[in-house]
């Protein structure tokens, strides 16, 4: 969702500018800017590299959620290695599920048909919960999941600035991202 907002942002405010996006692993997009093939980079995990900024933009949970109406089973969603390894250290006894996803909108979505529990980020699933189609899992333990801003020192411009602080917009606007993902809304 923060993506979604951001190249919307750019694309209304910098218009005569090519815009990219890409989902991969963190390591990989660090290495694209140390390459000079991406401006800036949304990371869950980042590594500190000689001459990338790094700037955290929110901090989020992931909090265990059931569907209300048929809470099992345990789908994994994985969050990166960090992630990883907090889960199996907290939960070694679901450190194998029998079902994972590595994408939690495409993980969200198959709860949803089909029933089931997870991790999620809170900003993401807060009005199913408000509505009572999910719970929150009591006594669950929670995982700090925060999200940085990485880009290069050296190629820093009027542009970038300019694009970084559309970001920064989008971050403050963006209080909810419930149901993005819900094609039906």
């Amino acid at each position: 969702p923060l993506m979604l907002g951001w190249a919307k942002a750019l694309r209304e405010q910098i218009p005569g500018h090519a815009l990219r996006t890409e989902v991969r692993e963190g390591e990989y997009l660090l290495r694209q800017l140390e390459l000079g093939v991406l401006d800036a980079a949304l990371v869950f995990q980042p590594q500190y590299w000689p001459g990338l900024q790094v700037e955290q933009m929110l901090e989020e949970k992931l909090i265990l959620v059931q569907l209300a109406s048929k809470p099992s089973p345990y789908v994994y969603i994985d969050w990166g290695q960090g992630f990883r390894q907090q889960h199996d250290a907290a939960l070694p006894d679901r450190a194998r599920a029998a079902l994972s996803f590595n994408l939690g909108p495409l993980a969200l979505q198959y709860i949803l048909e089909n029933g089931g529990a997870g991790y999620f980020r809170t900003r993401v699933v807060q009005s199913y919960l408000d509505s009572g189609v999910m719970q929150r899992v009591a006594k669950a333990p929670e995982f700090s999941f925060p999200t940085y801003l990485v880009y290069s020192r050296a190629r820093d411009s009027a542009v970038l600035q300019q694009a970084l602080e559309l970001l920064r917009e989008v971050v403050k606007a963006e209080g909810d991202w419930s149901q993005r993902w819900d094609p039906l809304i």
